[in-house]
């Protein structure tokens, strides 16, 4: 009889003190109490067009430790800053010392983005790092060639030259190699006029 009550009195205070308890670290930890994104959630914002709300859940997702590649590529298709992409992709890129190929196939949409926007400074610097580390990406030819494109933009023409000679030992596309042919031949334009 004393034990049931004693029971009574200590699971009686328990409740209310464990809610209480909760709540306080529900309002200073608020993230843990939060459901994790998985790569579903972002993929359903992908299909169904909302963009804005992919980008925004997909930020706090890839500044975890361990995250999901297949999140920063939907996320790097999907951003309309590239300020954001840039520095998106340069925190997880220090955090490791290697990537698999999906990472790189990311750098190969802001390798696109950084040539359509002219944003020469941006795409030398992941361009040279595709170059050097993205072979295992399947779009590795189509990075070099993206390559190439802002190397010429920025008049480096022998520098975007050795890539196209690089990209001659992969196996491209018919497409892909009417476009190196063509590159190619501005190049040889360009550095015609300089001499």
């Amino acid at each position: 009889m004393k034990n049931t009550r004693l029971a009574r009195r200590f699971f009686g205070n328990l409740v209310p003190r464990l809610f209480g308890s909760a709540i306080i670290l529900f309002i200073f930890y608020p993230q843990s109490f939060v459901s994790s994104t998985d790569f579903s959630d972002i993929y359903d914002f992908y299909k169904k067009g909302n963009y804005d709300t992919l980008v925004k859940v997909s930020r706090s997702a890839l500044r975890k430790e361990e995250i999901d590649y297949r999140i920063l590529l939907l996320y790097t298709a999907s951003e309309k800053d590239p300020e954001e992409i840039d520095k998106t992709l340069k925190s997880i890129y220090d955090r490791k010392e290697s990537h698999p190929g999906i990472f790189y196939n990311s750098v190969f949409l802001f390798l696109e983005r950084c040539l359509v926007l002219e944003n020469i400074e941006s795409g030398l610097y992941w361009g040279k790092i595709f170059l050097e580390r993205g072979s295992s990406s399947v779009r590795y030819a189509e990075g070099l060639y993206t390559y190439a494109c802002i190397l010429f933009e920025d008049g480096k023409f022998s520098e975007a030259k050795q890539i196209l000679s690089k990209l001659k030992e992969w196996k491209s596309t018919e497409k892909l190699n009417k476009k190196i042919r063509i590159l190619e031949l501005s190049i040889e334009k360009k550095m015609e006029a300089q001499t």
